[in-house]
């Protein structure tokens, strides 16, 4: 890094990390005194016929530090899990500090999101309406859910059970 270049007193920065060490990265930053941020988000997939709980990193394989200007540059770079430090021509990527403020906010918002929302195109994979298209309206408990069938030219409002249908 030159040293002509003028760096603001303490700033974001980003980190891209090896992947899948995101979370490894951090706490290893964060042992070193550092402020890191990992955006991500708590949603529900369906996988299996079962609806799962996953957190997914909204930029897999980046996460943002923030570094004073004293701090030490080379012990960004050699901590476990991370890369790299993001720079273009040299110069480290600084990231305003709104853009930080926004994404938390916008974590903070999506949490939870859900796998399944009413209107949803769904397709039944088995049982008697197999291979039929059919509308997500809601879940009816935890295994089973309320689809809208076009049968014999009729809406039919159905239960199936939940490892039955796929998105």
């Amino acid at each position: 890094m030159s040293k002509q270049m003028e760096l603001p007193e303490i700033a974001w920065y980003l980190l891209q990390c090896k992947p899948r060490q995101d979370t490894r990265a951090c706490e290893h930053l964060t042992r070193q005194g550092f402020e890191c941020f990992n955006p991500s988000i708590e949603m529900q997939t369906l996988k299996r016929g079962s609806i799962q709980q996953k957190v997914q990193p909204l930029f897999p394989g980046y996460i943002f530090v923030r570094v004073k200007a004293g701090d030490s540059w080379t012990s960004l770079q050699s901590t476990r899990g991370v890369t790299r430090l993001v720079a273009f021509c040299g110069t480290p990527c600084r990231v305003s500090d709104d853009i930080i403020v926004h994404l938390r906010e916008r974590c903070a918002a999506a949490q939870n999101t859900q796998a399944l929302n009413p209107g949803d195109r769904i397709h039944v994979k088995v049982g008697p309406y197999a291979e039929l298209d059919a509308v997500f309206v809601s879940m009816d408990g935890e295994q089973r859910v309320m689809l809208l069938l076009n049968v014999l030219n009729r809406q039919q409002l159905v239960k199936v059970p939940l490892k039955h249908i796929s998105t």
